[in-house]
């Protein structure tokens, strides 16, 4: 233990356990970006230790060759993201929600968002309606009703219509707003076509509307279960 303690207190080794721990740190990240971002620090950390330990000299041009190899491409990521000009609504969607990275991508997709707010008691979702809108909730509540009765709630992070654009099918419950809400409708010819086309965007929504079912049925059972209590 002490000469562990040692090792860290001493300034070249602090800068090399630095590196290794933000780059165990990066292997946790959820997007790319993140990743190269820590990785990147990982590598100044590494050539601040190889700096100082002049001998090592091939140790520090392997180690700038690694680090620029990862900072050009996350220059260039950042230099061509409309990160600056996205509103945070629309970062949390594209990025948190869909995790669609690609900044040619991410245009793609804005340009088929129509972001509105919605007064409580508005319908957004008719039961029999064909073709209902492909809704993102960004925030507030709705009620889902089939046939007048109320049998579950939409929350934010939650996609509406999502089980009609897989189908085919008409809406199979209305969807009423309960509180004012931010929502944003996407045009669903729109994401079939994109779909197609770039088979990342596809598994994006795949996944964001399975995680959105899975967590609305289970909402809906955990009411079910209080109701019997």
């Amino acid at each position: 233990m002490a000469s562990f303690l040692e090792f860290i207190a001493d300034g070249e080794n602090l800068f090399l356990t630095m590196a290794a721990l933000v780059l165990a740190l990066a292997l946790l990240m959820g997007t790319l970006r993140d990743l190269r971002i820590l990785v990147l620090v990982a590598g100044l950390f590494a050539i601040a230790h190889y700096t100082l330990r002049q001998a090592d000299s091939v140790a520090l041009i392997w180690v700038i060759l690694l680090t620029l190899a990862n900072a050009i491409p996350l220059v260039l990521l950042l230099m061509r993201s409309r990160r600056g000009l996205m509103r945070n609504e629309e970062r949390e969607l594209l990025e948190e929600v869909l995790k669609v990275e690609d900044p040619s991508h991410q245009r793609r997709l804005l340009d088929l968002v129509e972001w509105r707010d919605v007064r409580e008691g508005e319908t957004l979702v008719r039961q029999g309606q064909a073709r209902p809108p492909l809704v993102y909730i960004a925030s507030g509540e709705a009620a889902v009703e089939f046939d007048g009765a109320q049998v579950g709630v939409a929350e934010a992070g939650d996609f509406l219509g999502e089980m009609s654009l897989v189908s085919g099918a008409t809406a199979s419950a209305s969807v009423v707003s309960l509180t004012a809400m931010r929502v944003a409708r996407i045009e669903r010819d729109g994401v079939i076509r994109l779909s197609g086309a770039i088979p990342e965007l596809s598994g994006a929504f795949d996944r964001a509307m399975n995680l959105g079912m899975a967590a609305k049925i289970a909402r809906m059972n955990e009411a079910v279960a209080e109701g019997e209590k």
